[in-house]
């Protein structure tokens, strides 16, 4: 059974965007005309007033970021900069999330050493707790550098 000529369009555009065309380059750009062509189909058939929901889809692919990335038959060399430029990127962010951790690590210290402080005045005004809150270990590590100090 023979295609309706939308359905025809479907299968050009998808296999224009796969990057495998038949009647292209593989370098052609996604337009209208291109996916008419790949149809087989005269170009100034595929109007917007017979195909309005196939043309918005094929617009807003051409709107969309996946569109502005080049197609996967790039070649090998093309392929191996943008790896190793997404690779830098990668390595920068690490480094930036690692500067993160230890920041927010410094924090959590710096908050524990407080907590540790002002348990230890709370002390010396009520006496010593009943409640056993704080790590013995923590407390004596603390009383070592304060007498250090």
């Amino acid at each position: 059974m023979k295609d309706s000529a939308e359905e025809e369009y479907r299968k050009a555009f998808k296999r224009i965007v796969e990057g495998r065309p038949i009647r292209i380059s593989k370098h052609a750009k996604l337009t209208l005309a291109n996916v008419a062509r790949e149809a087989g189909k005269d170009p100034s058939a595929l109007k917007k007033s017979r195909y309005p929901t196939f043309i918005a889809e094929v617009e807003e692919y051409n709107r969309s970021p996946s569109a502005t990335v080049k197609r996967a038959d790039r070649s090998l060399t093309a392929q191996l900069t943008a790896a190793r430029a997404e690779n830098n990127a990668l390595r920068a962010r690490c480094t930036e999330l690692a500067a993160e951790r230890d920041m927010a690590h410094s924090k959590v210290l710096n908050l524990q050493q407080a907590f540790i402080e002002k348990c230890l005045e709370l002390e010396e005004y009520n006496g010593p707790s009943t409640i056993a809150v704080m790590d013995q270990h923590s407390r004596n590590r603390f009383m070592d550098r304060k007498g250090r100090e």
